[in-house]
């Protein structure tokens, strides 16, 4: 009977009529329906023995106009109903979500409208905002792989000619001037020193480097992750494979090239982390490849994996799904415990920009 009811109320829901004024036509039609009900009673002559016939046709003929009442109220109601479930998914945190902004009522259309645009809006701010962020923090990177490298780095390496400058003038010394106890002593403290020293600055210059790359600066997206899965060979031990397309050219005709290859890095930097920190795998396989709609990169191994229904605490997996939707991608995670771990992010291209890629 519902469906009979929104196929009558569809005539109904074309009105360009006010909710009010579509609660105020519903009670009128069935109040006018009673009446013309009643009248059709009264107007004739009711025997004794039909008062129960008639007593019970006039019940259901109410009925049956309150239950058209309540559909077509329900019908009026309908679109006002989508604007709450859709007030509800993004209270849930589906921020992606847009109410159905419909032309048969005026008022909640706008509503609808005035509500999708806010969204809009506070969605844009924040993107531009986690912008800002990320920029900030990437020059802040770079700053201070500079100062490492520029300063720490210089007066680490003096401190390790004057140790060398002292060991030398040690061994210089007499043997008469000192005793061979005191002189075991000092040789042994300035080796030590040196060592630390060495150690100390080899230490700064991996953290410079993990910073923020000069060679993703100087020499672009490709080399910068070849580098990276050397990194990660040498100091994490991981057994990295790699397979890269060179798509600088691409990148290059995005309105936002450096943010690109940014998020593509720091991902896979991230991911490489992550894969020697938790799934300790025996091998880990890094692909970029692209289309005509998206660059893709994929990070996969062979580890122990762990379930990724779970939420976990840490800002690593947030963070890098915060990159890729700045740029309007998206990140999956794909795992199971014992079947390793897929990481892939997808970062659409500009269709003009690619279009004029390819016509240049």
């Amino acid at each position: 009977m519902s469906r009979v009811f929104h196929v009558y109320a569809k005539p109904f829901e074309r009105l360009k009529l006010s909710l009010f004024e579509k609660v105020i036509l519903a009670n009128s039609v069935m109040l006018i329906f009673v009446a013309l009900v009643g009248l059709w009673i009264t107007s004739h002559n009711l025997e004794t023995h039909h008062y129960l016939i008639d007593t019970s046709f006039i019940v259901l003929a109410t009925l049956l106009g309150l239950l058209v009442n309540v559909a077509l109220i329900r019908a009026s109601f309908r679109p006002l109903f989508g604007l709450m479930h859709t007030i509800r998914k993004v209270s849930a945190g589906d921020t992606h979500t847009r109410a159905q902004v419909t032309s048969t009522d005026t008022e909640i259309g706008e509503l609808a409208q005035a509500f999708n645009s806010m969204l809009d809006r506070l969605e844009q701010a924040h993107r531009d905002q986690a912008m800002l962020i990320l920029q900030a923090q990437e020059e802040e990177r770079r700053r201070l792989a500079l100062e490492l490298h520029d300063e720490s780095s210089q007066n680490l390496s003096a401190l390790l000619i004057h140790t060398e400058i002292l060991n030398q003038s040690l061994q210089a010394i007499p043997d008469q001037i000192t005793t061979q106890p005191v002189y075991q002593q000092l040789s042994e403290g300035l080796q030590v020193l040196n060592r630390l020293t060495q150690k100390t600055l080899d230490n700064i210059r991996i953290l410079a480097q993990q910073l923020r790359p000069s060679v993703l600066d100087d020499l672009g997206l490709y080399s910068a992750l070849r580098w990276l899965a050397e990194d990660s060979r040498e100091r994490l031990q991981l057994q990295v494979e790699v397979q890269l397309e060179q798509v600088e050219d691409t990148i290059r005709t995005q309105k936002q090239a450096a943010l690109y290859e940014t998020t593509l890095f720091r991902i896979a930097q991230e991911s490489l982390t992550n894969a020697a920190r938790y799934a300790h795998p025996q091998c880990v396989w890094l692909s970029l490849t692209q289309n005509q709609q998206a660059i893709c990169l994929q990070i996969r191994d062979d580890g122990i994996g762990f379930d990724a229904s779970q939420k976990f605490a840490g800002l690593g997996i947030a963070g890098m799904r915060e990159r890729a939707s700045l740029l309007e991608g998206s990140l999956t995670i794909v795992s199971q415990p014992g079947q390793g771990t897929t990481v892939e992010v997808f970062l659409p291209l500009s269709t003009s920009s690619m279009k004029d890629s390819v016509y240049a």
